[in-house]
């Protein structure tokens, strides 16, 4: 590619030629910090400044470069953000596997107060909805869930039928509580005695534990935990280009 190559090579869509070739070589690491400029590529491939900014406008709206007012266009460096693991809600992936799906309720009650980890995560210290369930596929437990809801937001939980109506549908659109923010945390584990005899597997079993507060805008909602068997296998499609997660995939049936 030089700057005498003739526009006559060129395809019909100049801009997608443009851009294919600047991806190229960014995989190819020719270009592995700052791109040509716009005068640069038009000269190059014998197209307008027009055609040539177009080409990196979309490069920046998929992601993969990065334009600075007044300095140009540089590879946008990876970021281990740009793709997501999405453990899908409990109903859904026991779709996906094909298996039919249960849930137990093992405690559903009111607590005078939180205990101290999640009054902190909440920083909220009143009446609190405790609810441990269990999700099963074709009968045997694969997701232990432990959940604390704000008992003067969500007290009327306590007269749902929790095995049968899902708690994130509860909150949005029974109590109006829309669900806009969450802070997770997922690591694997081994399972204690008491964890371990729930999901009716042996002591010292891996499993996935997931920490997640929900908030309505700046409102913290409802902490729950989850231990997920680690023989479980799950499986997501996401777009590279993406800055945040998919949207409205969350872990609670």
């Amino acid at each position: 590619m030089t700057s005498q190559e003739p526009l006559r090579t060129l395809p019909t869509s100049k801009c997608l030629y443009i851009k294919q070739q600047l991806i190229q070589g960014m995989r190819a690491k020719r270009f592995t910090d700052r791109l040509p400029s716009e005068n640069q590529l038009a000269a190059t491939f014998g197209v307008s400044r027009m055609t040539a900014r177009k080409a990196l406008v979309e490069l920046e709206t998929e992601g993969l470069v990065e334009r600075i007012r007044g300095r140009g266009t540089y590879v946008k460096k990876s970021d281990p953000a740009m793709g997501y693991f999405v453990v899908q809600p409990s109903r859904r992936h026991a779709e996906t596997l094909d298996v039919a799906y249960s849930t137990r309720v093992l405690e559903l009650r009111s607590l005078e107060k939180p205990p101290p980890m999640v009054a902190k995560r909440m920083a909220y210290s009143g009446m609190t909805i405790l609810a441990r369930r269990l999700h099963c596929f074709d009968g045997k437990p694969v997701r232990y869930e432990i959940r604390h809801l704000r008992g003067d937001l969500c007290g009327s939980i306590l007269f749902e039928d929790l095995e049968t109506v899902s708690i994130h549908e509860l909150l949005v659109d029974r109590l109006d509580l829309p669900l806009t923010r969450v802070w997770q945390r997922i690591t694997a584990e081994t399972l204690d005695a008491r964890t371990a005899a729930v999901l009716e597997v042996p002591v010292g079993r891996p499993a996935f534990h997931i920490l997640r507060t929900t908030y309505t805008h700046d409102t913290p909602v409802t902490c729950v935990e989850y231990f997920i068997r680690g023989e479980l296998a799950f499986e997501d499609s996401f777009a590279p280009g993406r800055t945040g997660p998919p949207p409205g995939l969350g872990f609670g049936h």
